[in-house]
C-alpha cells in the first residue's frame, strides 16, 4: 500500500515537472530546433545529457526542499548562496514575473489568432484561470499538471506515430568530431539550466508538501525521463523535415499541418495549455517566496502579482521578449552556472 502511493505521489510529482518546463517555445517546437535540431542526430547526444541533469539536479531541488522544509525557492536559494541569496531571489522573481507577464501575452496573441478570441480578453482568461489554480497550492499544481502534462505527452506521441507511418526515416547518423564536443556540451547544459531555473519555483515547496522521500525519487526518475524522451520525440519527428523546417516560425505546424483541420484545433489546445502550465509555474513560485518571506497568509500576493502580470502583457509578447529576454538570459546562465556547482 505504502510503495503504491509512492509511486502515485511520484507520478503526480513528474507530470508536474513536465508541466513546469514544457512552455510556449516547446509547443511551436522551435526551443527544440534552436538548442537541438540545427545540430542533426548528433543533438541525441546533448539531450541524453539534458535529460540527466534534468533527473539529476531536479532531484537535489525536490530533496532540498524536502530537508529544509522550504515553503518556497527562497529557503534553498538561502541554503545554497547564503549572504547573496537577497540578491539571487530577487532576480528570480523578477525572472518569473517578467515570464508570467509574457504567458499572459503569448495565450492572448495565440487565442486571438485561433479562435478571434481579443487579445486582452484572452489574456484576462489565462489570467484567472492561473490565479484560480495558484489558489489552491502544491495540490492545484498537482491536479492541473496531472491533466496537462499527459495531454501534452500524448499530442506529441501521435506527432511520432504520423511521422514513422508516413515513410519518414532517419537519413543521418551519429558522427562527432572533436570540434563538436563543445558545442554539444554547451547546448545541452543551457537548455536543461534555464529550465531548472523556472522549475525551481515549484520543485522546492513540492519537496517540502510530499513528504514521502521514495516520491521524490520516482517523481525526479520519471519526470527527467520523460522530459528527456519528449525532447527525443520532438527533435525526431523535426529532423525528418529538414531543411524546410529551419524557416517556419513555429516549426512543428509544418507536421500538424498535414495531419488535418482537427489536428491543428487540438495543437492550438495544447500550445494553450502549454502556455497555461508555464504561467501557473511562475505565478506560483513568486506567490509562495513573498508569502514565506513576509510571513502572511492572505492571498493578496497572488492577486497583486497576476495584475503586475497582467499590466506587463498589455506591453506585447514579442516586446517582452525583444526587451527583458536578453537581459535575463545573460544573469540566469552565471546563477545556473553556479546552481549546477551546488548540486
Amino acid at each position: 500500500m505504502r510503495s503504491r502511493q509512492s509511486w502515485s505521489y511520484g507520478i503526480r510529482i513528474a507530470m508536474a515537472y513536465i508541466g513546469t518546463v514544457i512552455g510556449a517555445g516547446f509547443a511551436t517546437g522551435q526551443e527544440i530546433l534552436q538548442f537541438f535540431t540545427r545540430y542533426g542526430y548528433n543533438s541525441i547526444l546533448a539531450i541524453l545529457l539534458s535529460t540527466v541533469l534534468f533527473i539529476v539536479v531536479g532531484r537535489k531541488i525536490l530533496l532540498l526542499g524536502h530537508k529544509l522544509g522550504a515553503e518556497s525557492y527562497g529557503s534553498v536559494m538561502d541554503q545554497m548562496f547564503g549572504a547573496v541569496s537577497p540578491l539571487v531571489n530577487i532576480y528570480l522573481a523578477i525572472s518569473y514575473i517578467l515570464i508570467l507577464g509574457a504567458m499572459f501575452a503569448g495565450a492572448g496573441a495565440m487565442l486571438n489568432e485561433q479562435l478571434g478570441i481579443p487579445y486582452l480578453a484572452g489574456a484576462v482568461i489565462t489570467a484567472v484561470v492561473s490565479l484560480a489554480v495558484t489558489l489552491y497550492g502544491v495540490r492545484g499544481i498537482l491536479a492541473s499538471n496531472s491533466i496537462i502534462a499527459p495531454s501534452i505527452i500524448a499530442f506529441n506521441l501521435f506527432i511520432l506515430i504520423y511521422v514513422l507511418f508516413n515513410g519518414y526515416t532517419p537519413s543521418g547518423r551519429i558522427y562527432i568530431s572533436s570540434g563538436q564536443i563543445l558545442p554539444l556540451l554547451k547546448t545541452g547544459i543551457t537548455y536543461a539550466s534555464f529550465n531548472l531555473i523556472l522549475s525551481v519555483g515549484v520543485l522546492a515547496p513540492m519537496g517540502r508538501a510530499v513528504g514521502d522521500v521514495k516520491s521524490l525519487y520516482i517523481g525526479s526518475l520519471l519526470g527527467g525521463g520523460l522530459l528527456g524522451l519528449l525532447l527525443l520525440i520532438g527533435n525526431y519527428s523535426m529532423l525528418q523535415y529538414t531543411p524546410e523546417i529551419f524557416d517556419r516560425e513555429i516549426p512543428l505546424m509544418l507536421i500538424v499541418g498535414k495531419m488535418g483541420r482537427i489536428f491543428l484545433l487540438i495543437y492550438g489546445l495544447i500550445i494553450w495549455l502549454e502556455i497555461l502550465s508555464t504561467a501557473i509555474g511562475n505565478l506560483f513560485s513568486i506567490d509562495t517566496v513573498i508569502k514565506e518571506k513576509l510571513k502572511v497568509k492572505s492571498n493578496l500576493p497572488a492577486f497583486a502579482i497576476t495584475l503586475a502580470g497582467f499590466l506587463i502583457c498589455t506591453l506585447g509578447f514579442s516586446n517582452i521578449v525583444q526587451w527583458f529576454y536578453p537581459a535575463l538570459g545573460m544573469i540566469g546562465f552565471i546563477l545556473v552556472g553556479m546552481i549546477l556547482l551546488q548540486a
